[in-house]
């Protein structure tokens, strides 16, 4: 009986030791994980913030076209109201140009609208990325015991 002892005590330590070491691989899995998925998230909002503040540039661009198509207008009509048989001779050259100006100042918006919408679809996407990034570091936290989401919802 007292040859099996230290048998059972060097397999006991075995077992724990094995115990430590699997513990301690798994916490640095667990580490490694959050760290990346943090890293992920930080670079995906910053993305997200960059491309709302490119957003609100162009759509501040915009707004200023459009004030600019609006003064085109406004000038385009008080030459056709000077008089109510037409524009004036005199005054023909430089209404044709802001008319020609204004037209082509119409056409040029369409492309405008069109690429905000397509930086709007891109950003909803990053927006959507980051999210979803965030919703990972979440869950695997709850999963690893390290937060608890269940009472949020």
């Amino acid at each position: 009986m007292r040859r099996w002892i230290p048998i059972l005590v060097s397999l006991a330590f075995s077992a724990a030791l094995l115990l430590g070491i699997h513990r301690i691989v798994e916490r640095k899995r667990v580490t490694d994980e959050i760290e990346r998925l943090r890293t992920a998230l930080y670079s995906a909002r910053q993305a997200s913030v960059r491309c709302q503040g490119s957003l609100a540039n162009s759509e501040a661009g915009l707004r200023a076209f459009d004030d600019a198509v609006r003064d085109l207008r406004a000038r385009v009509d008080s030459f056709e109201a000077l008089d109510p048989r037409g524009v004036p001779e005199a005054d023909y050259e430089a209404y044709m140009e802001s008319f020609e100006s204004y037209n082509d100042s119409v056409a040029a918006r369409e492309g405008r609208v069109q690429r905000l919408r397509s930086a709007e679809a891109a950003c909803r996407t990053v927006i959507e990325e980051h999210n979803a990034l965030s919703d990972s570091l979440r869950s695997f936290l709850d999963q690893n015991g390290l937060i608890r989401t269940d009472s949020m919802e």
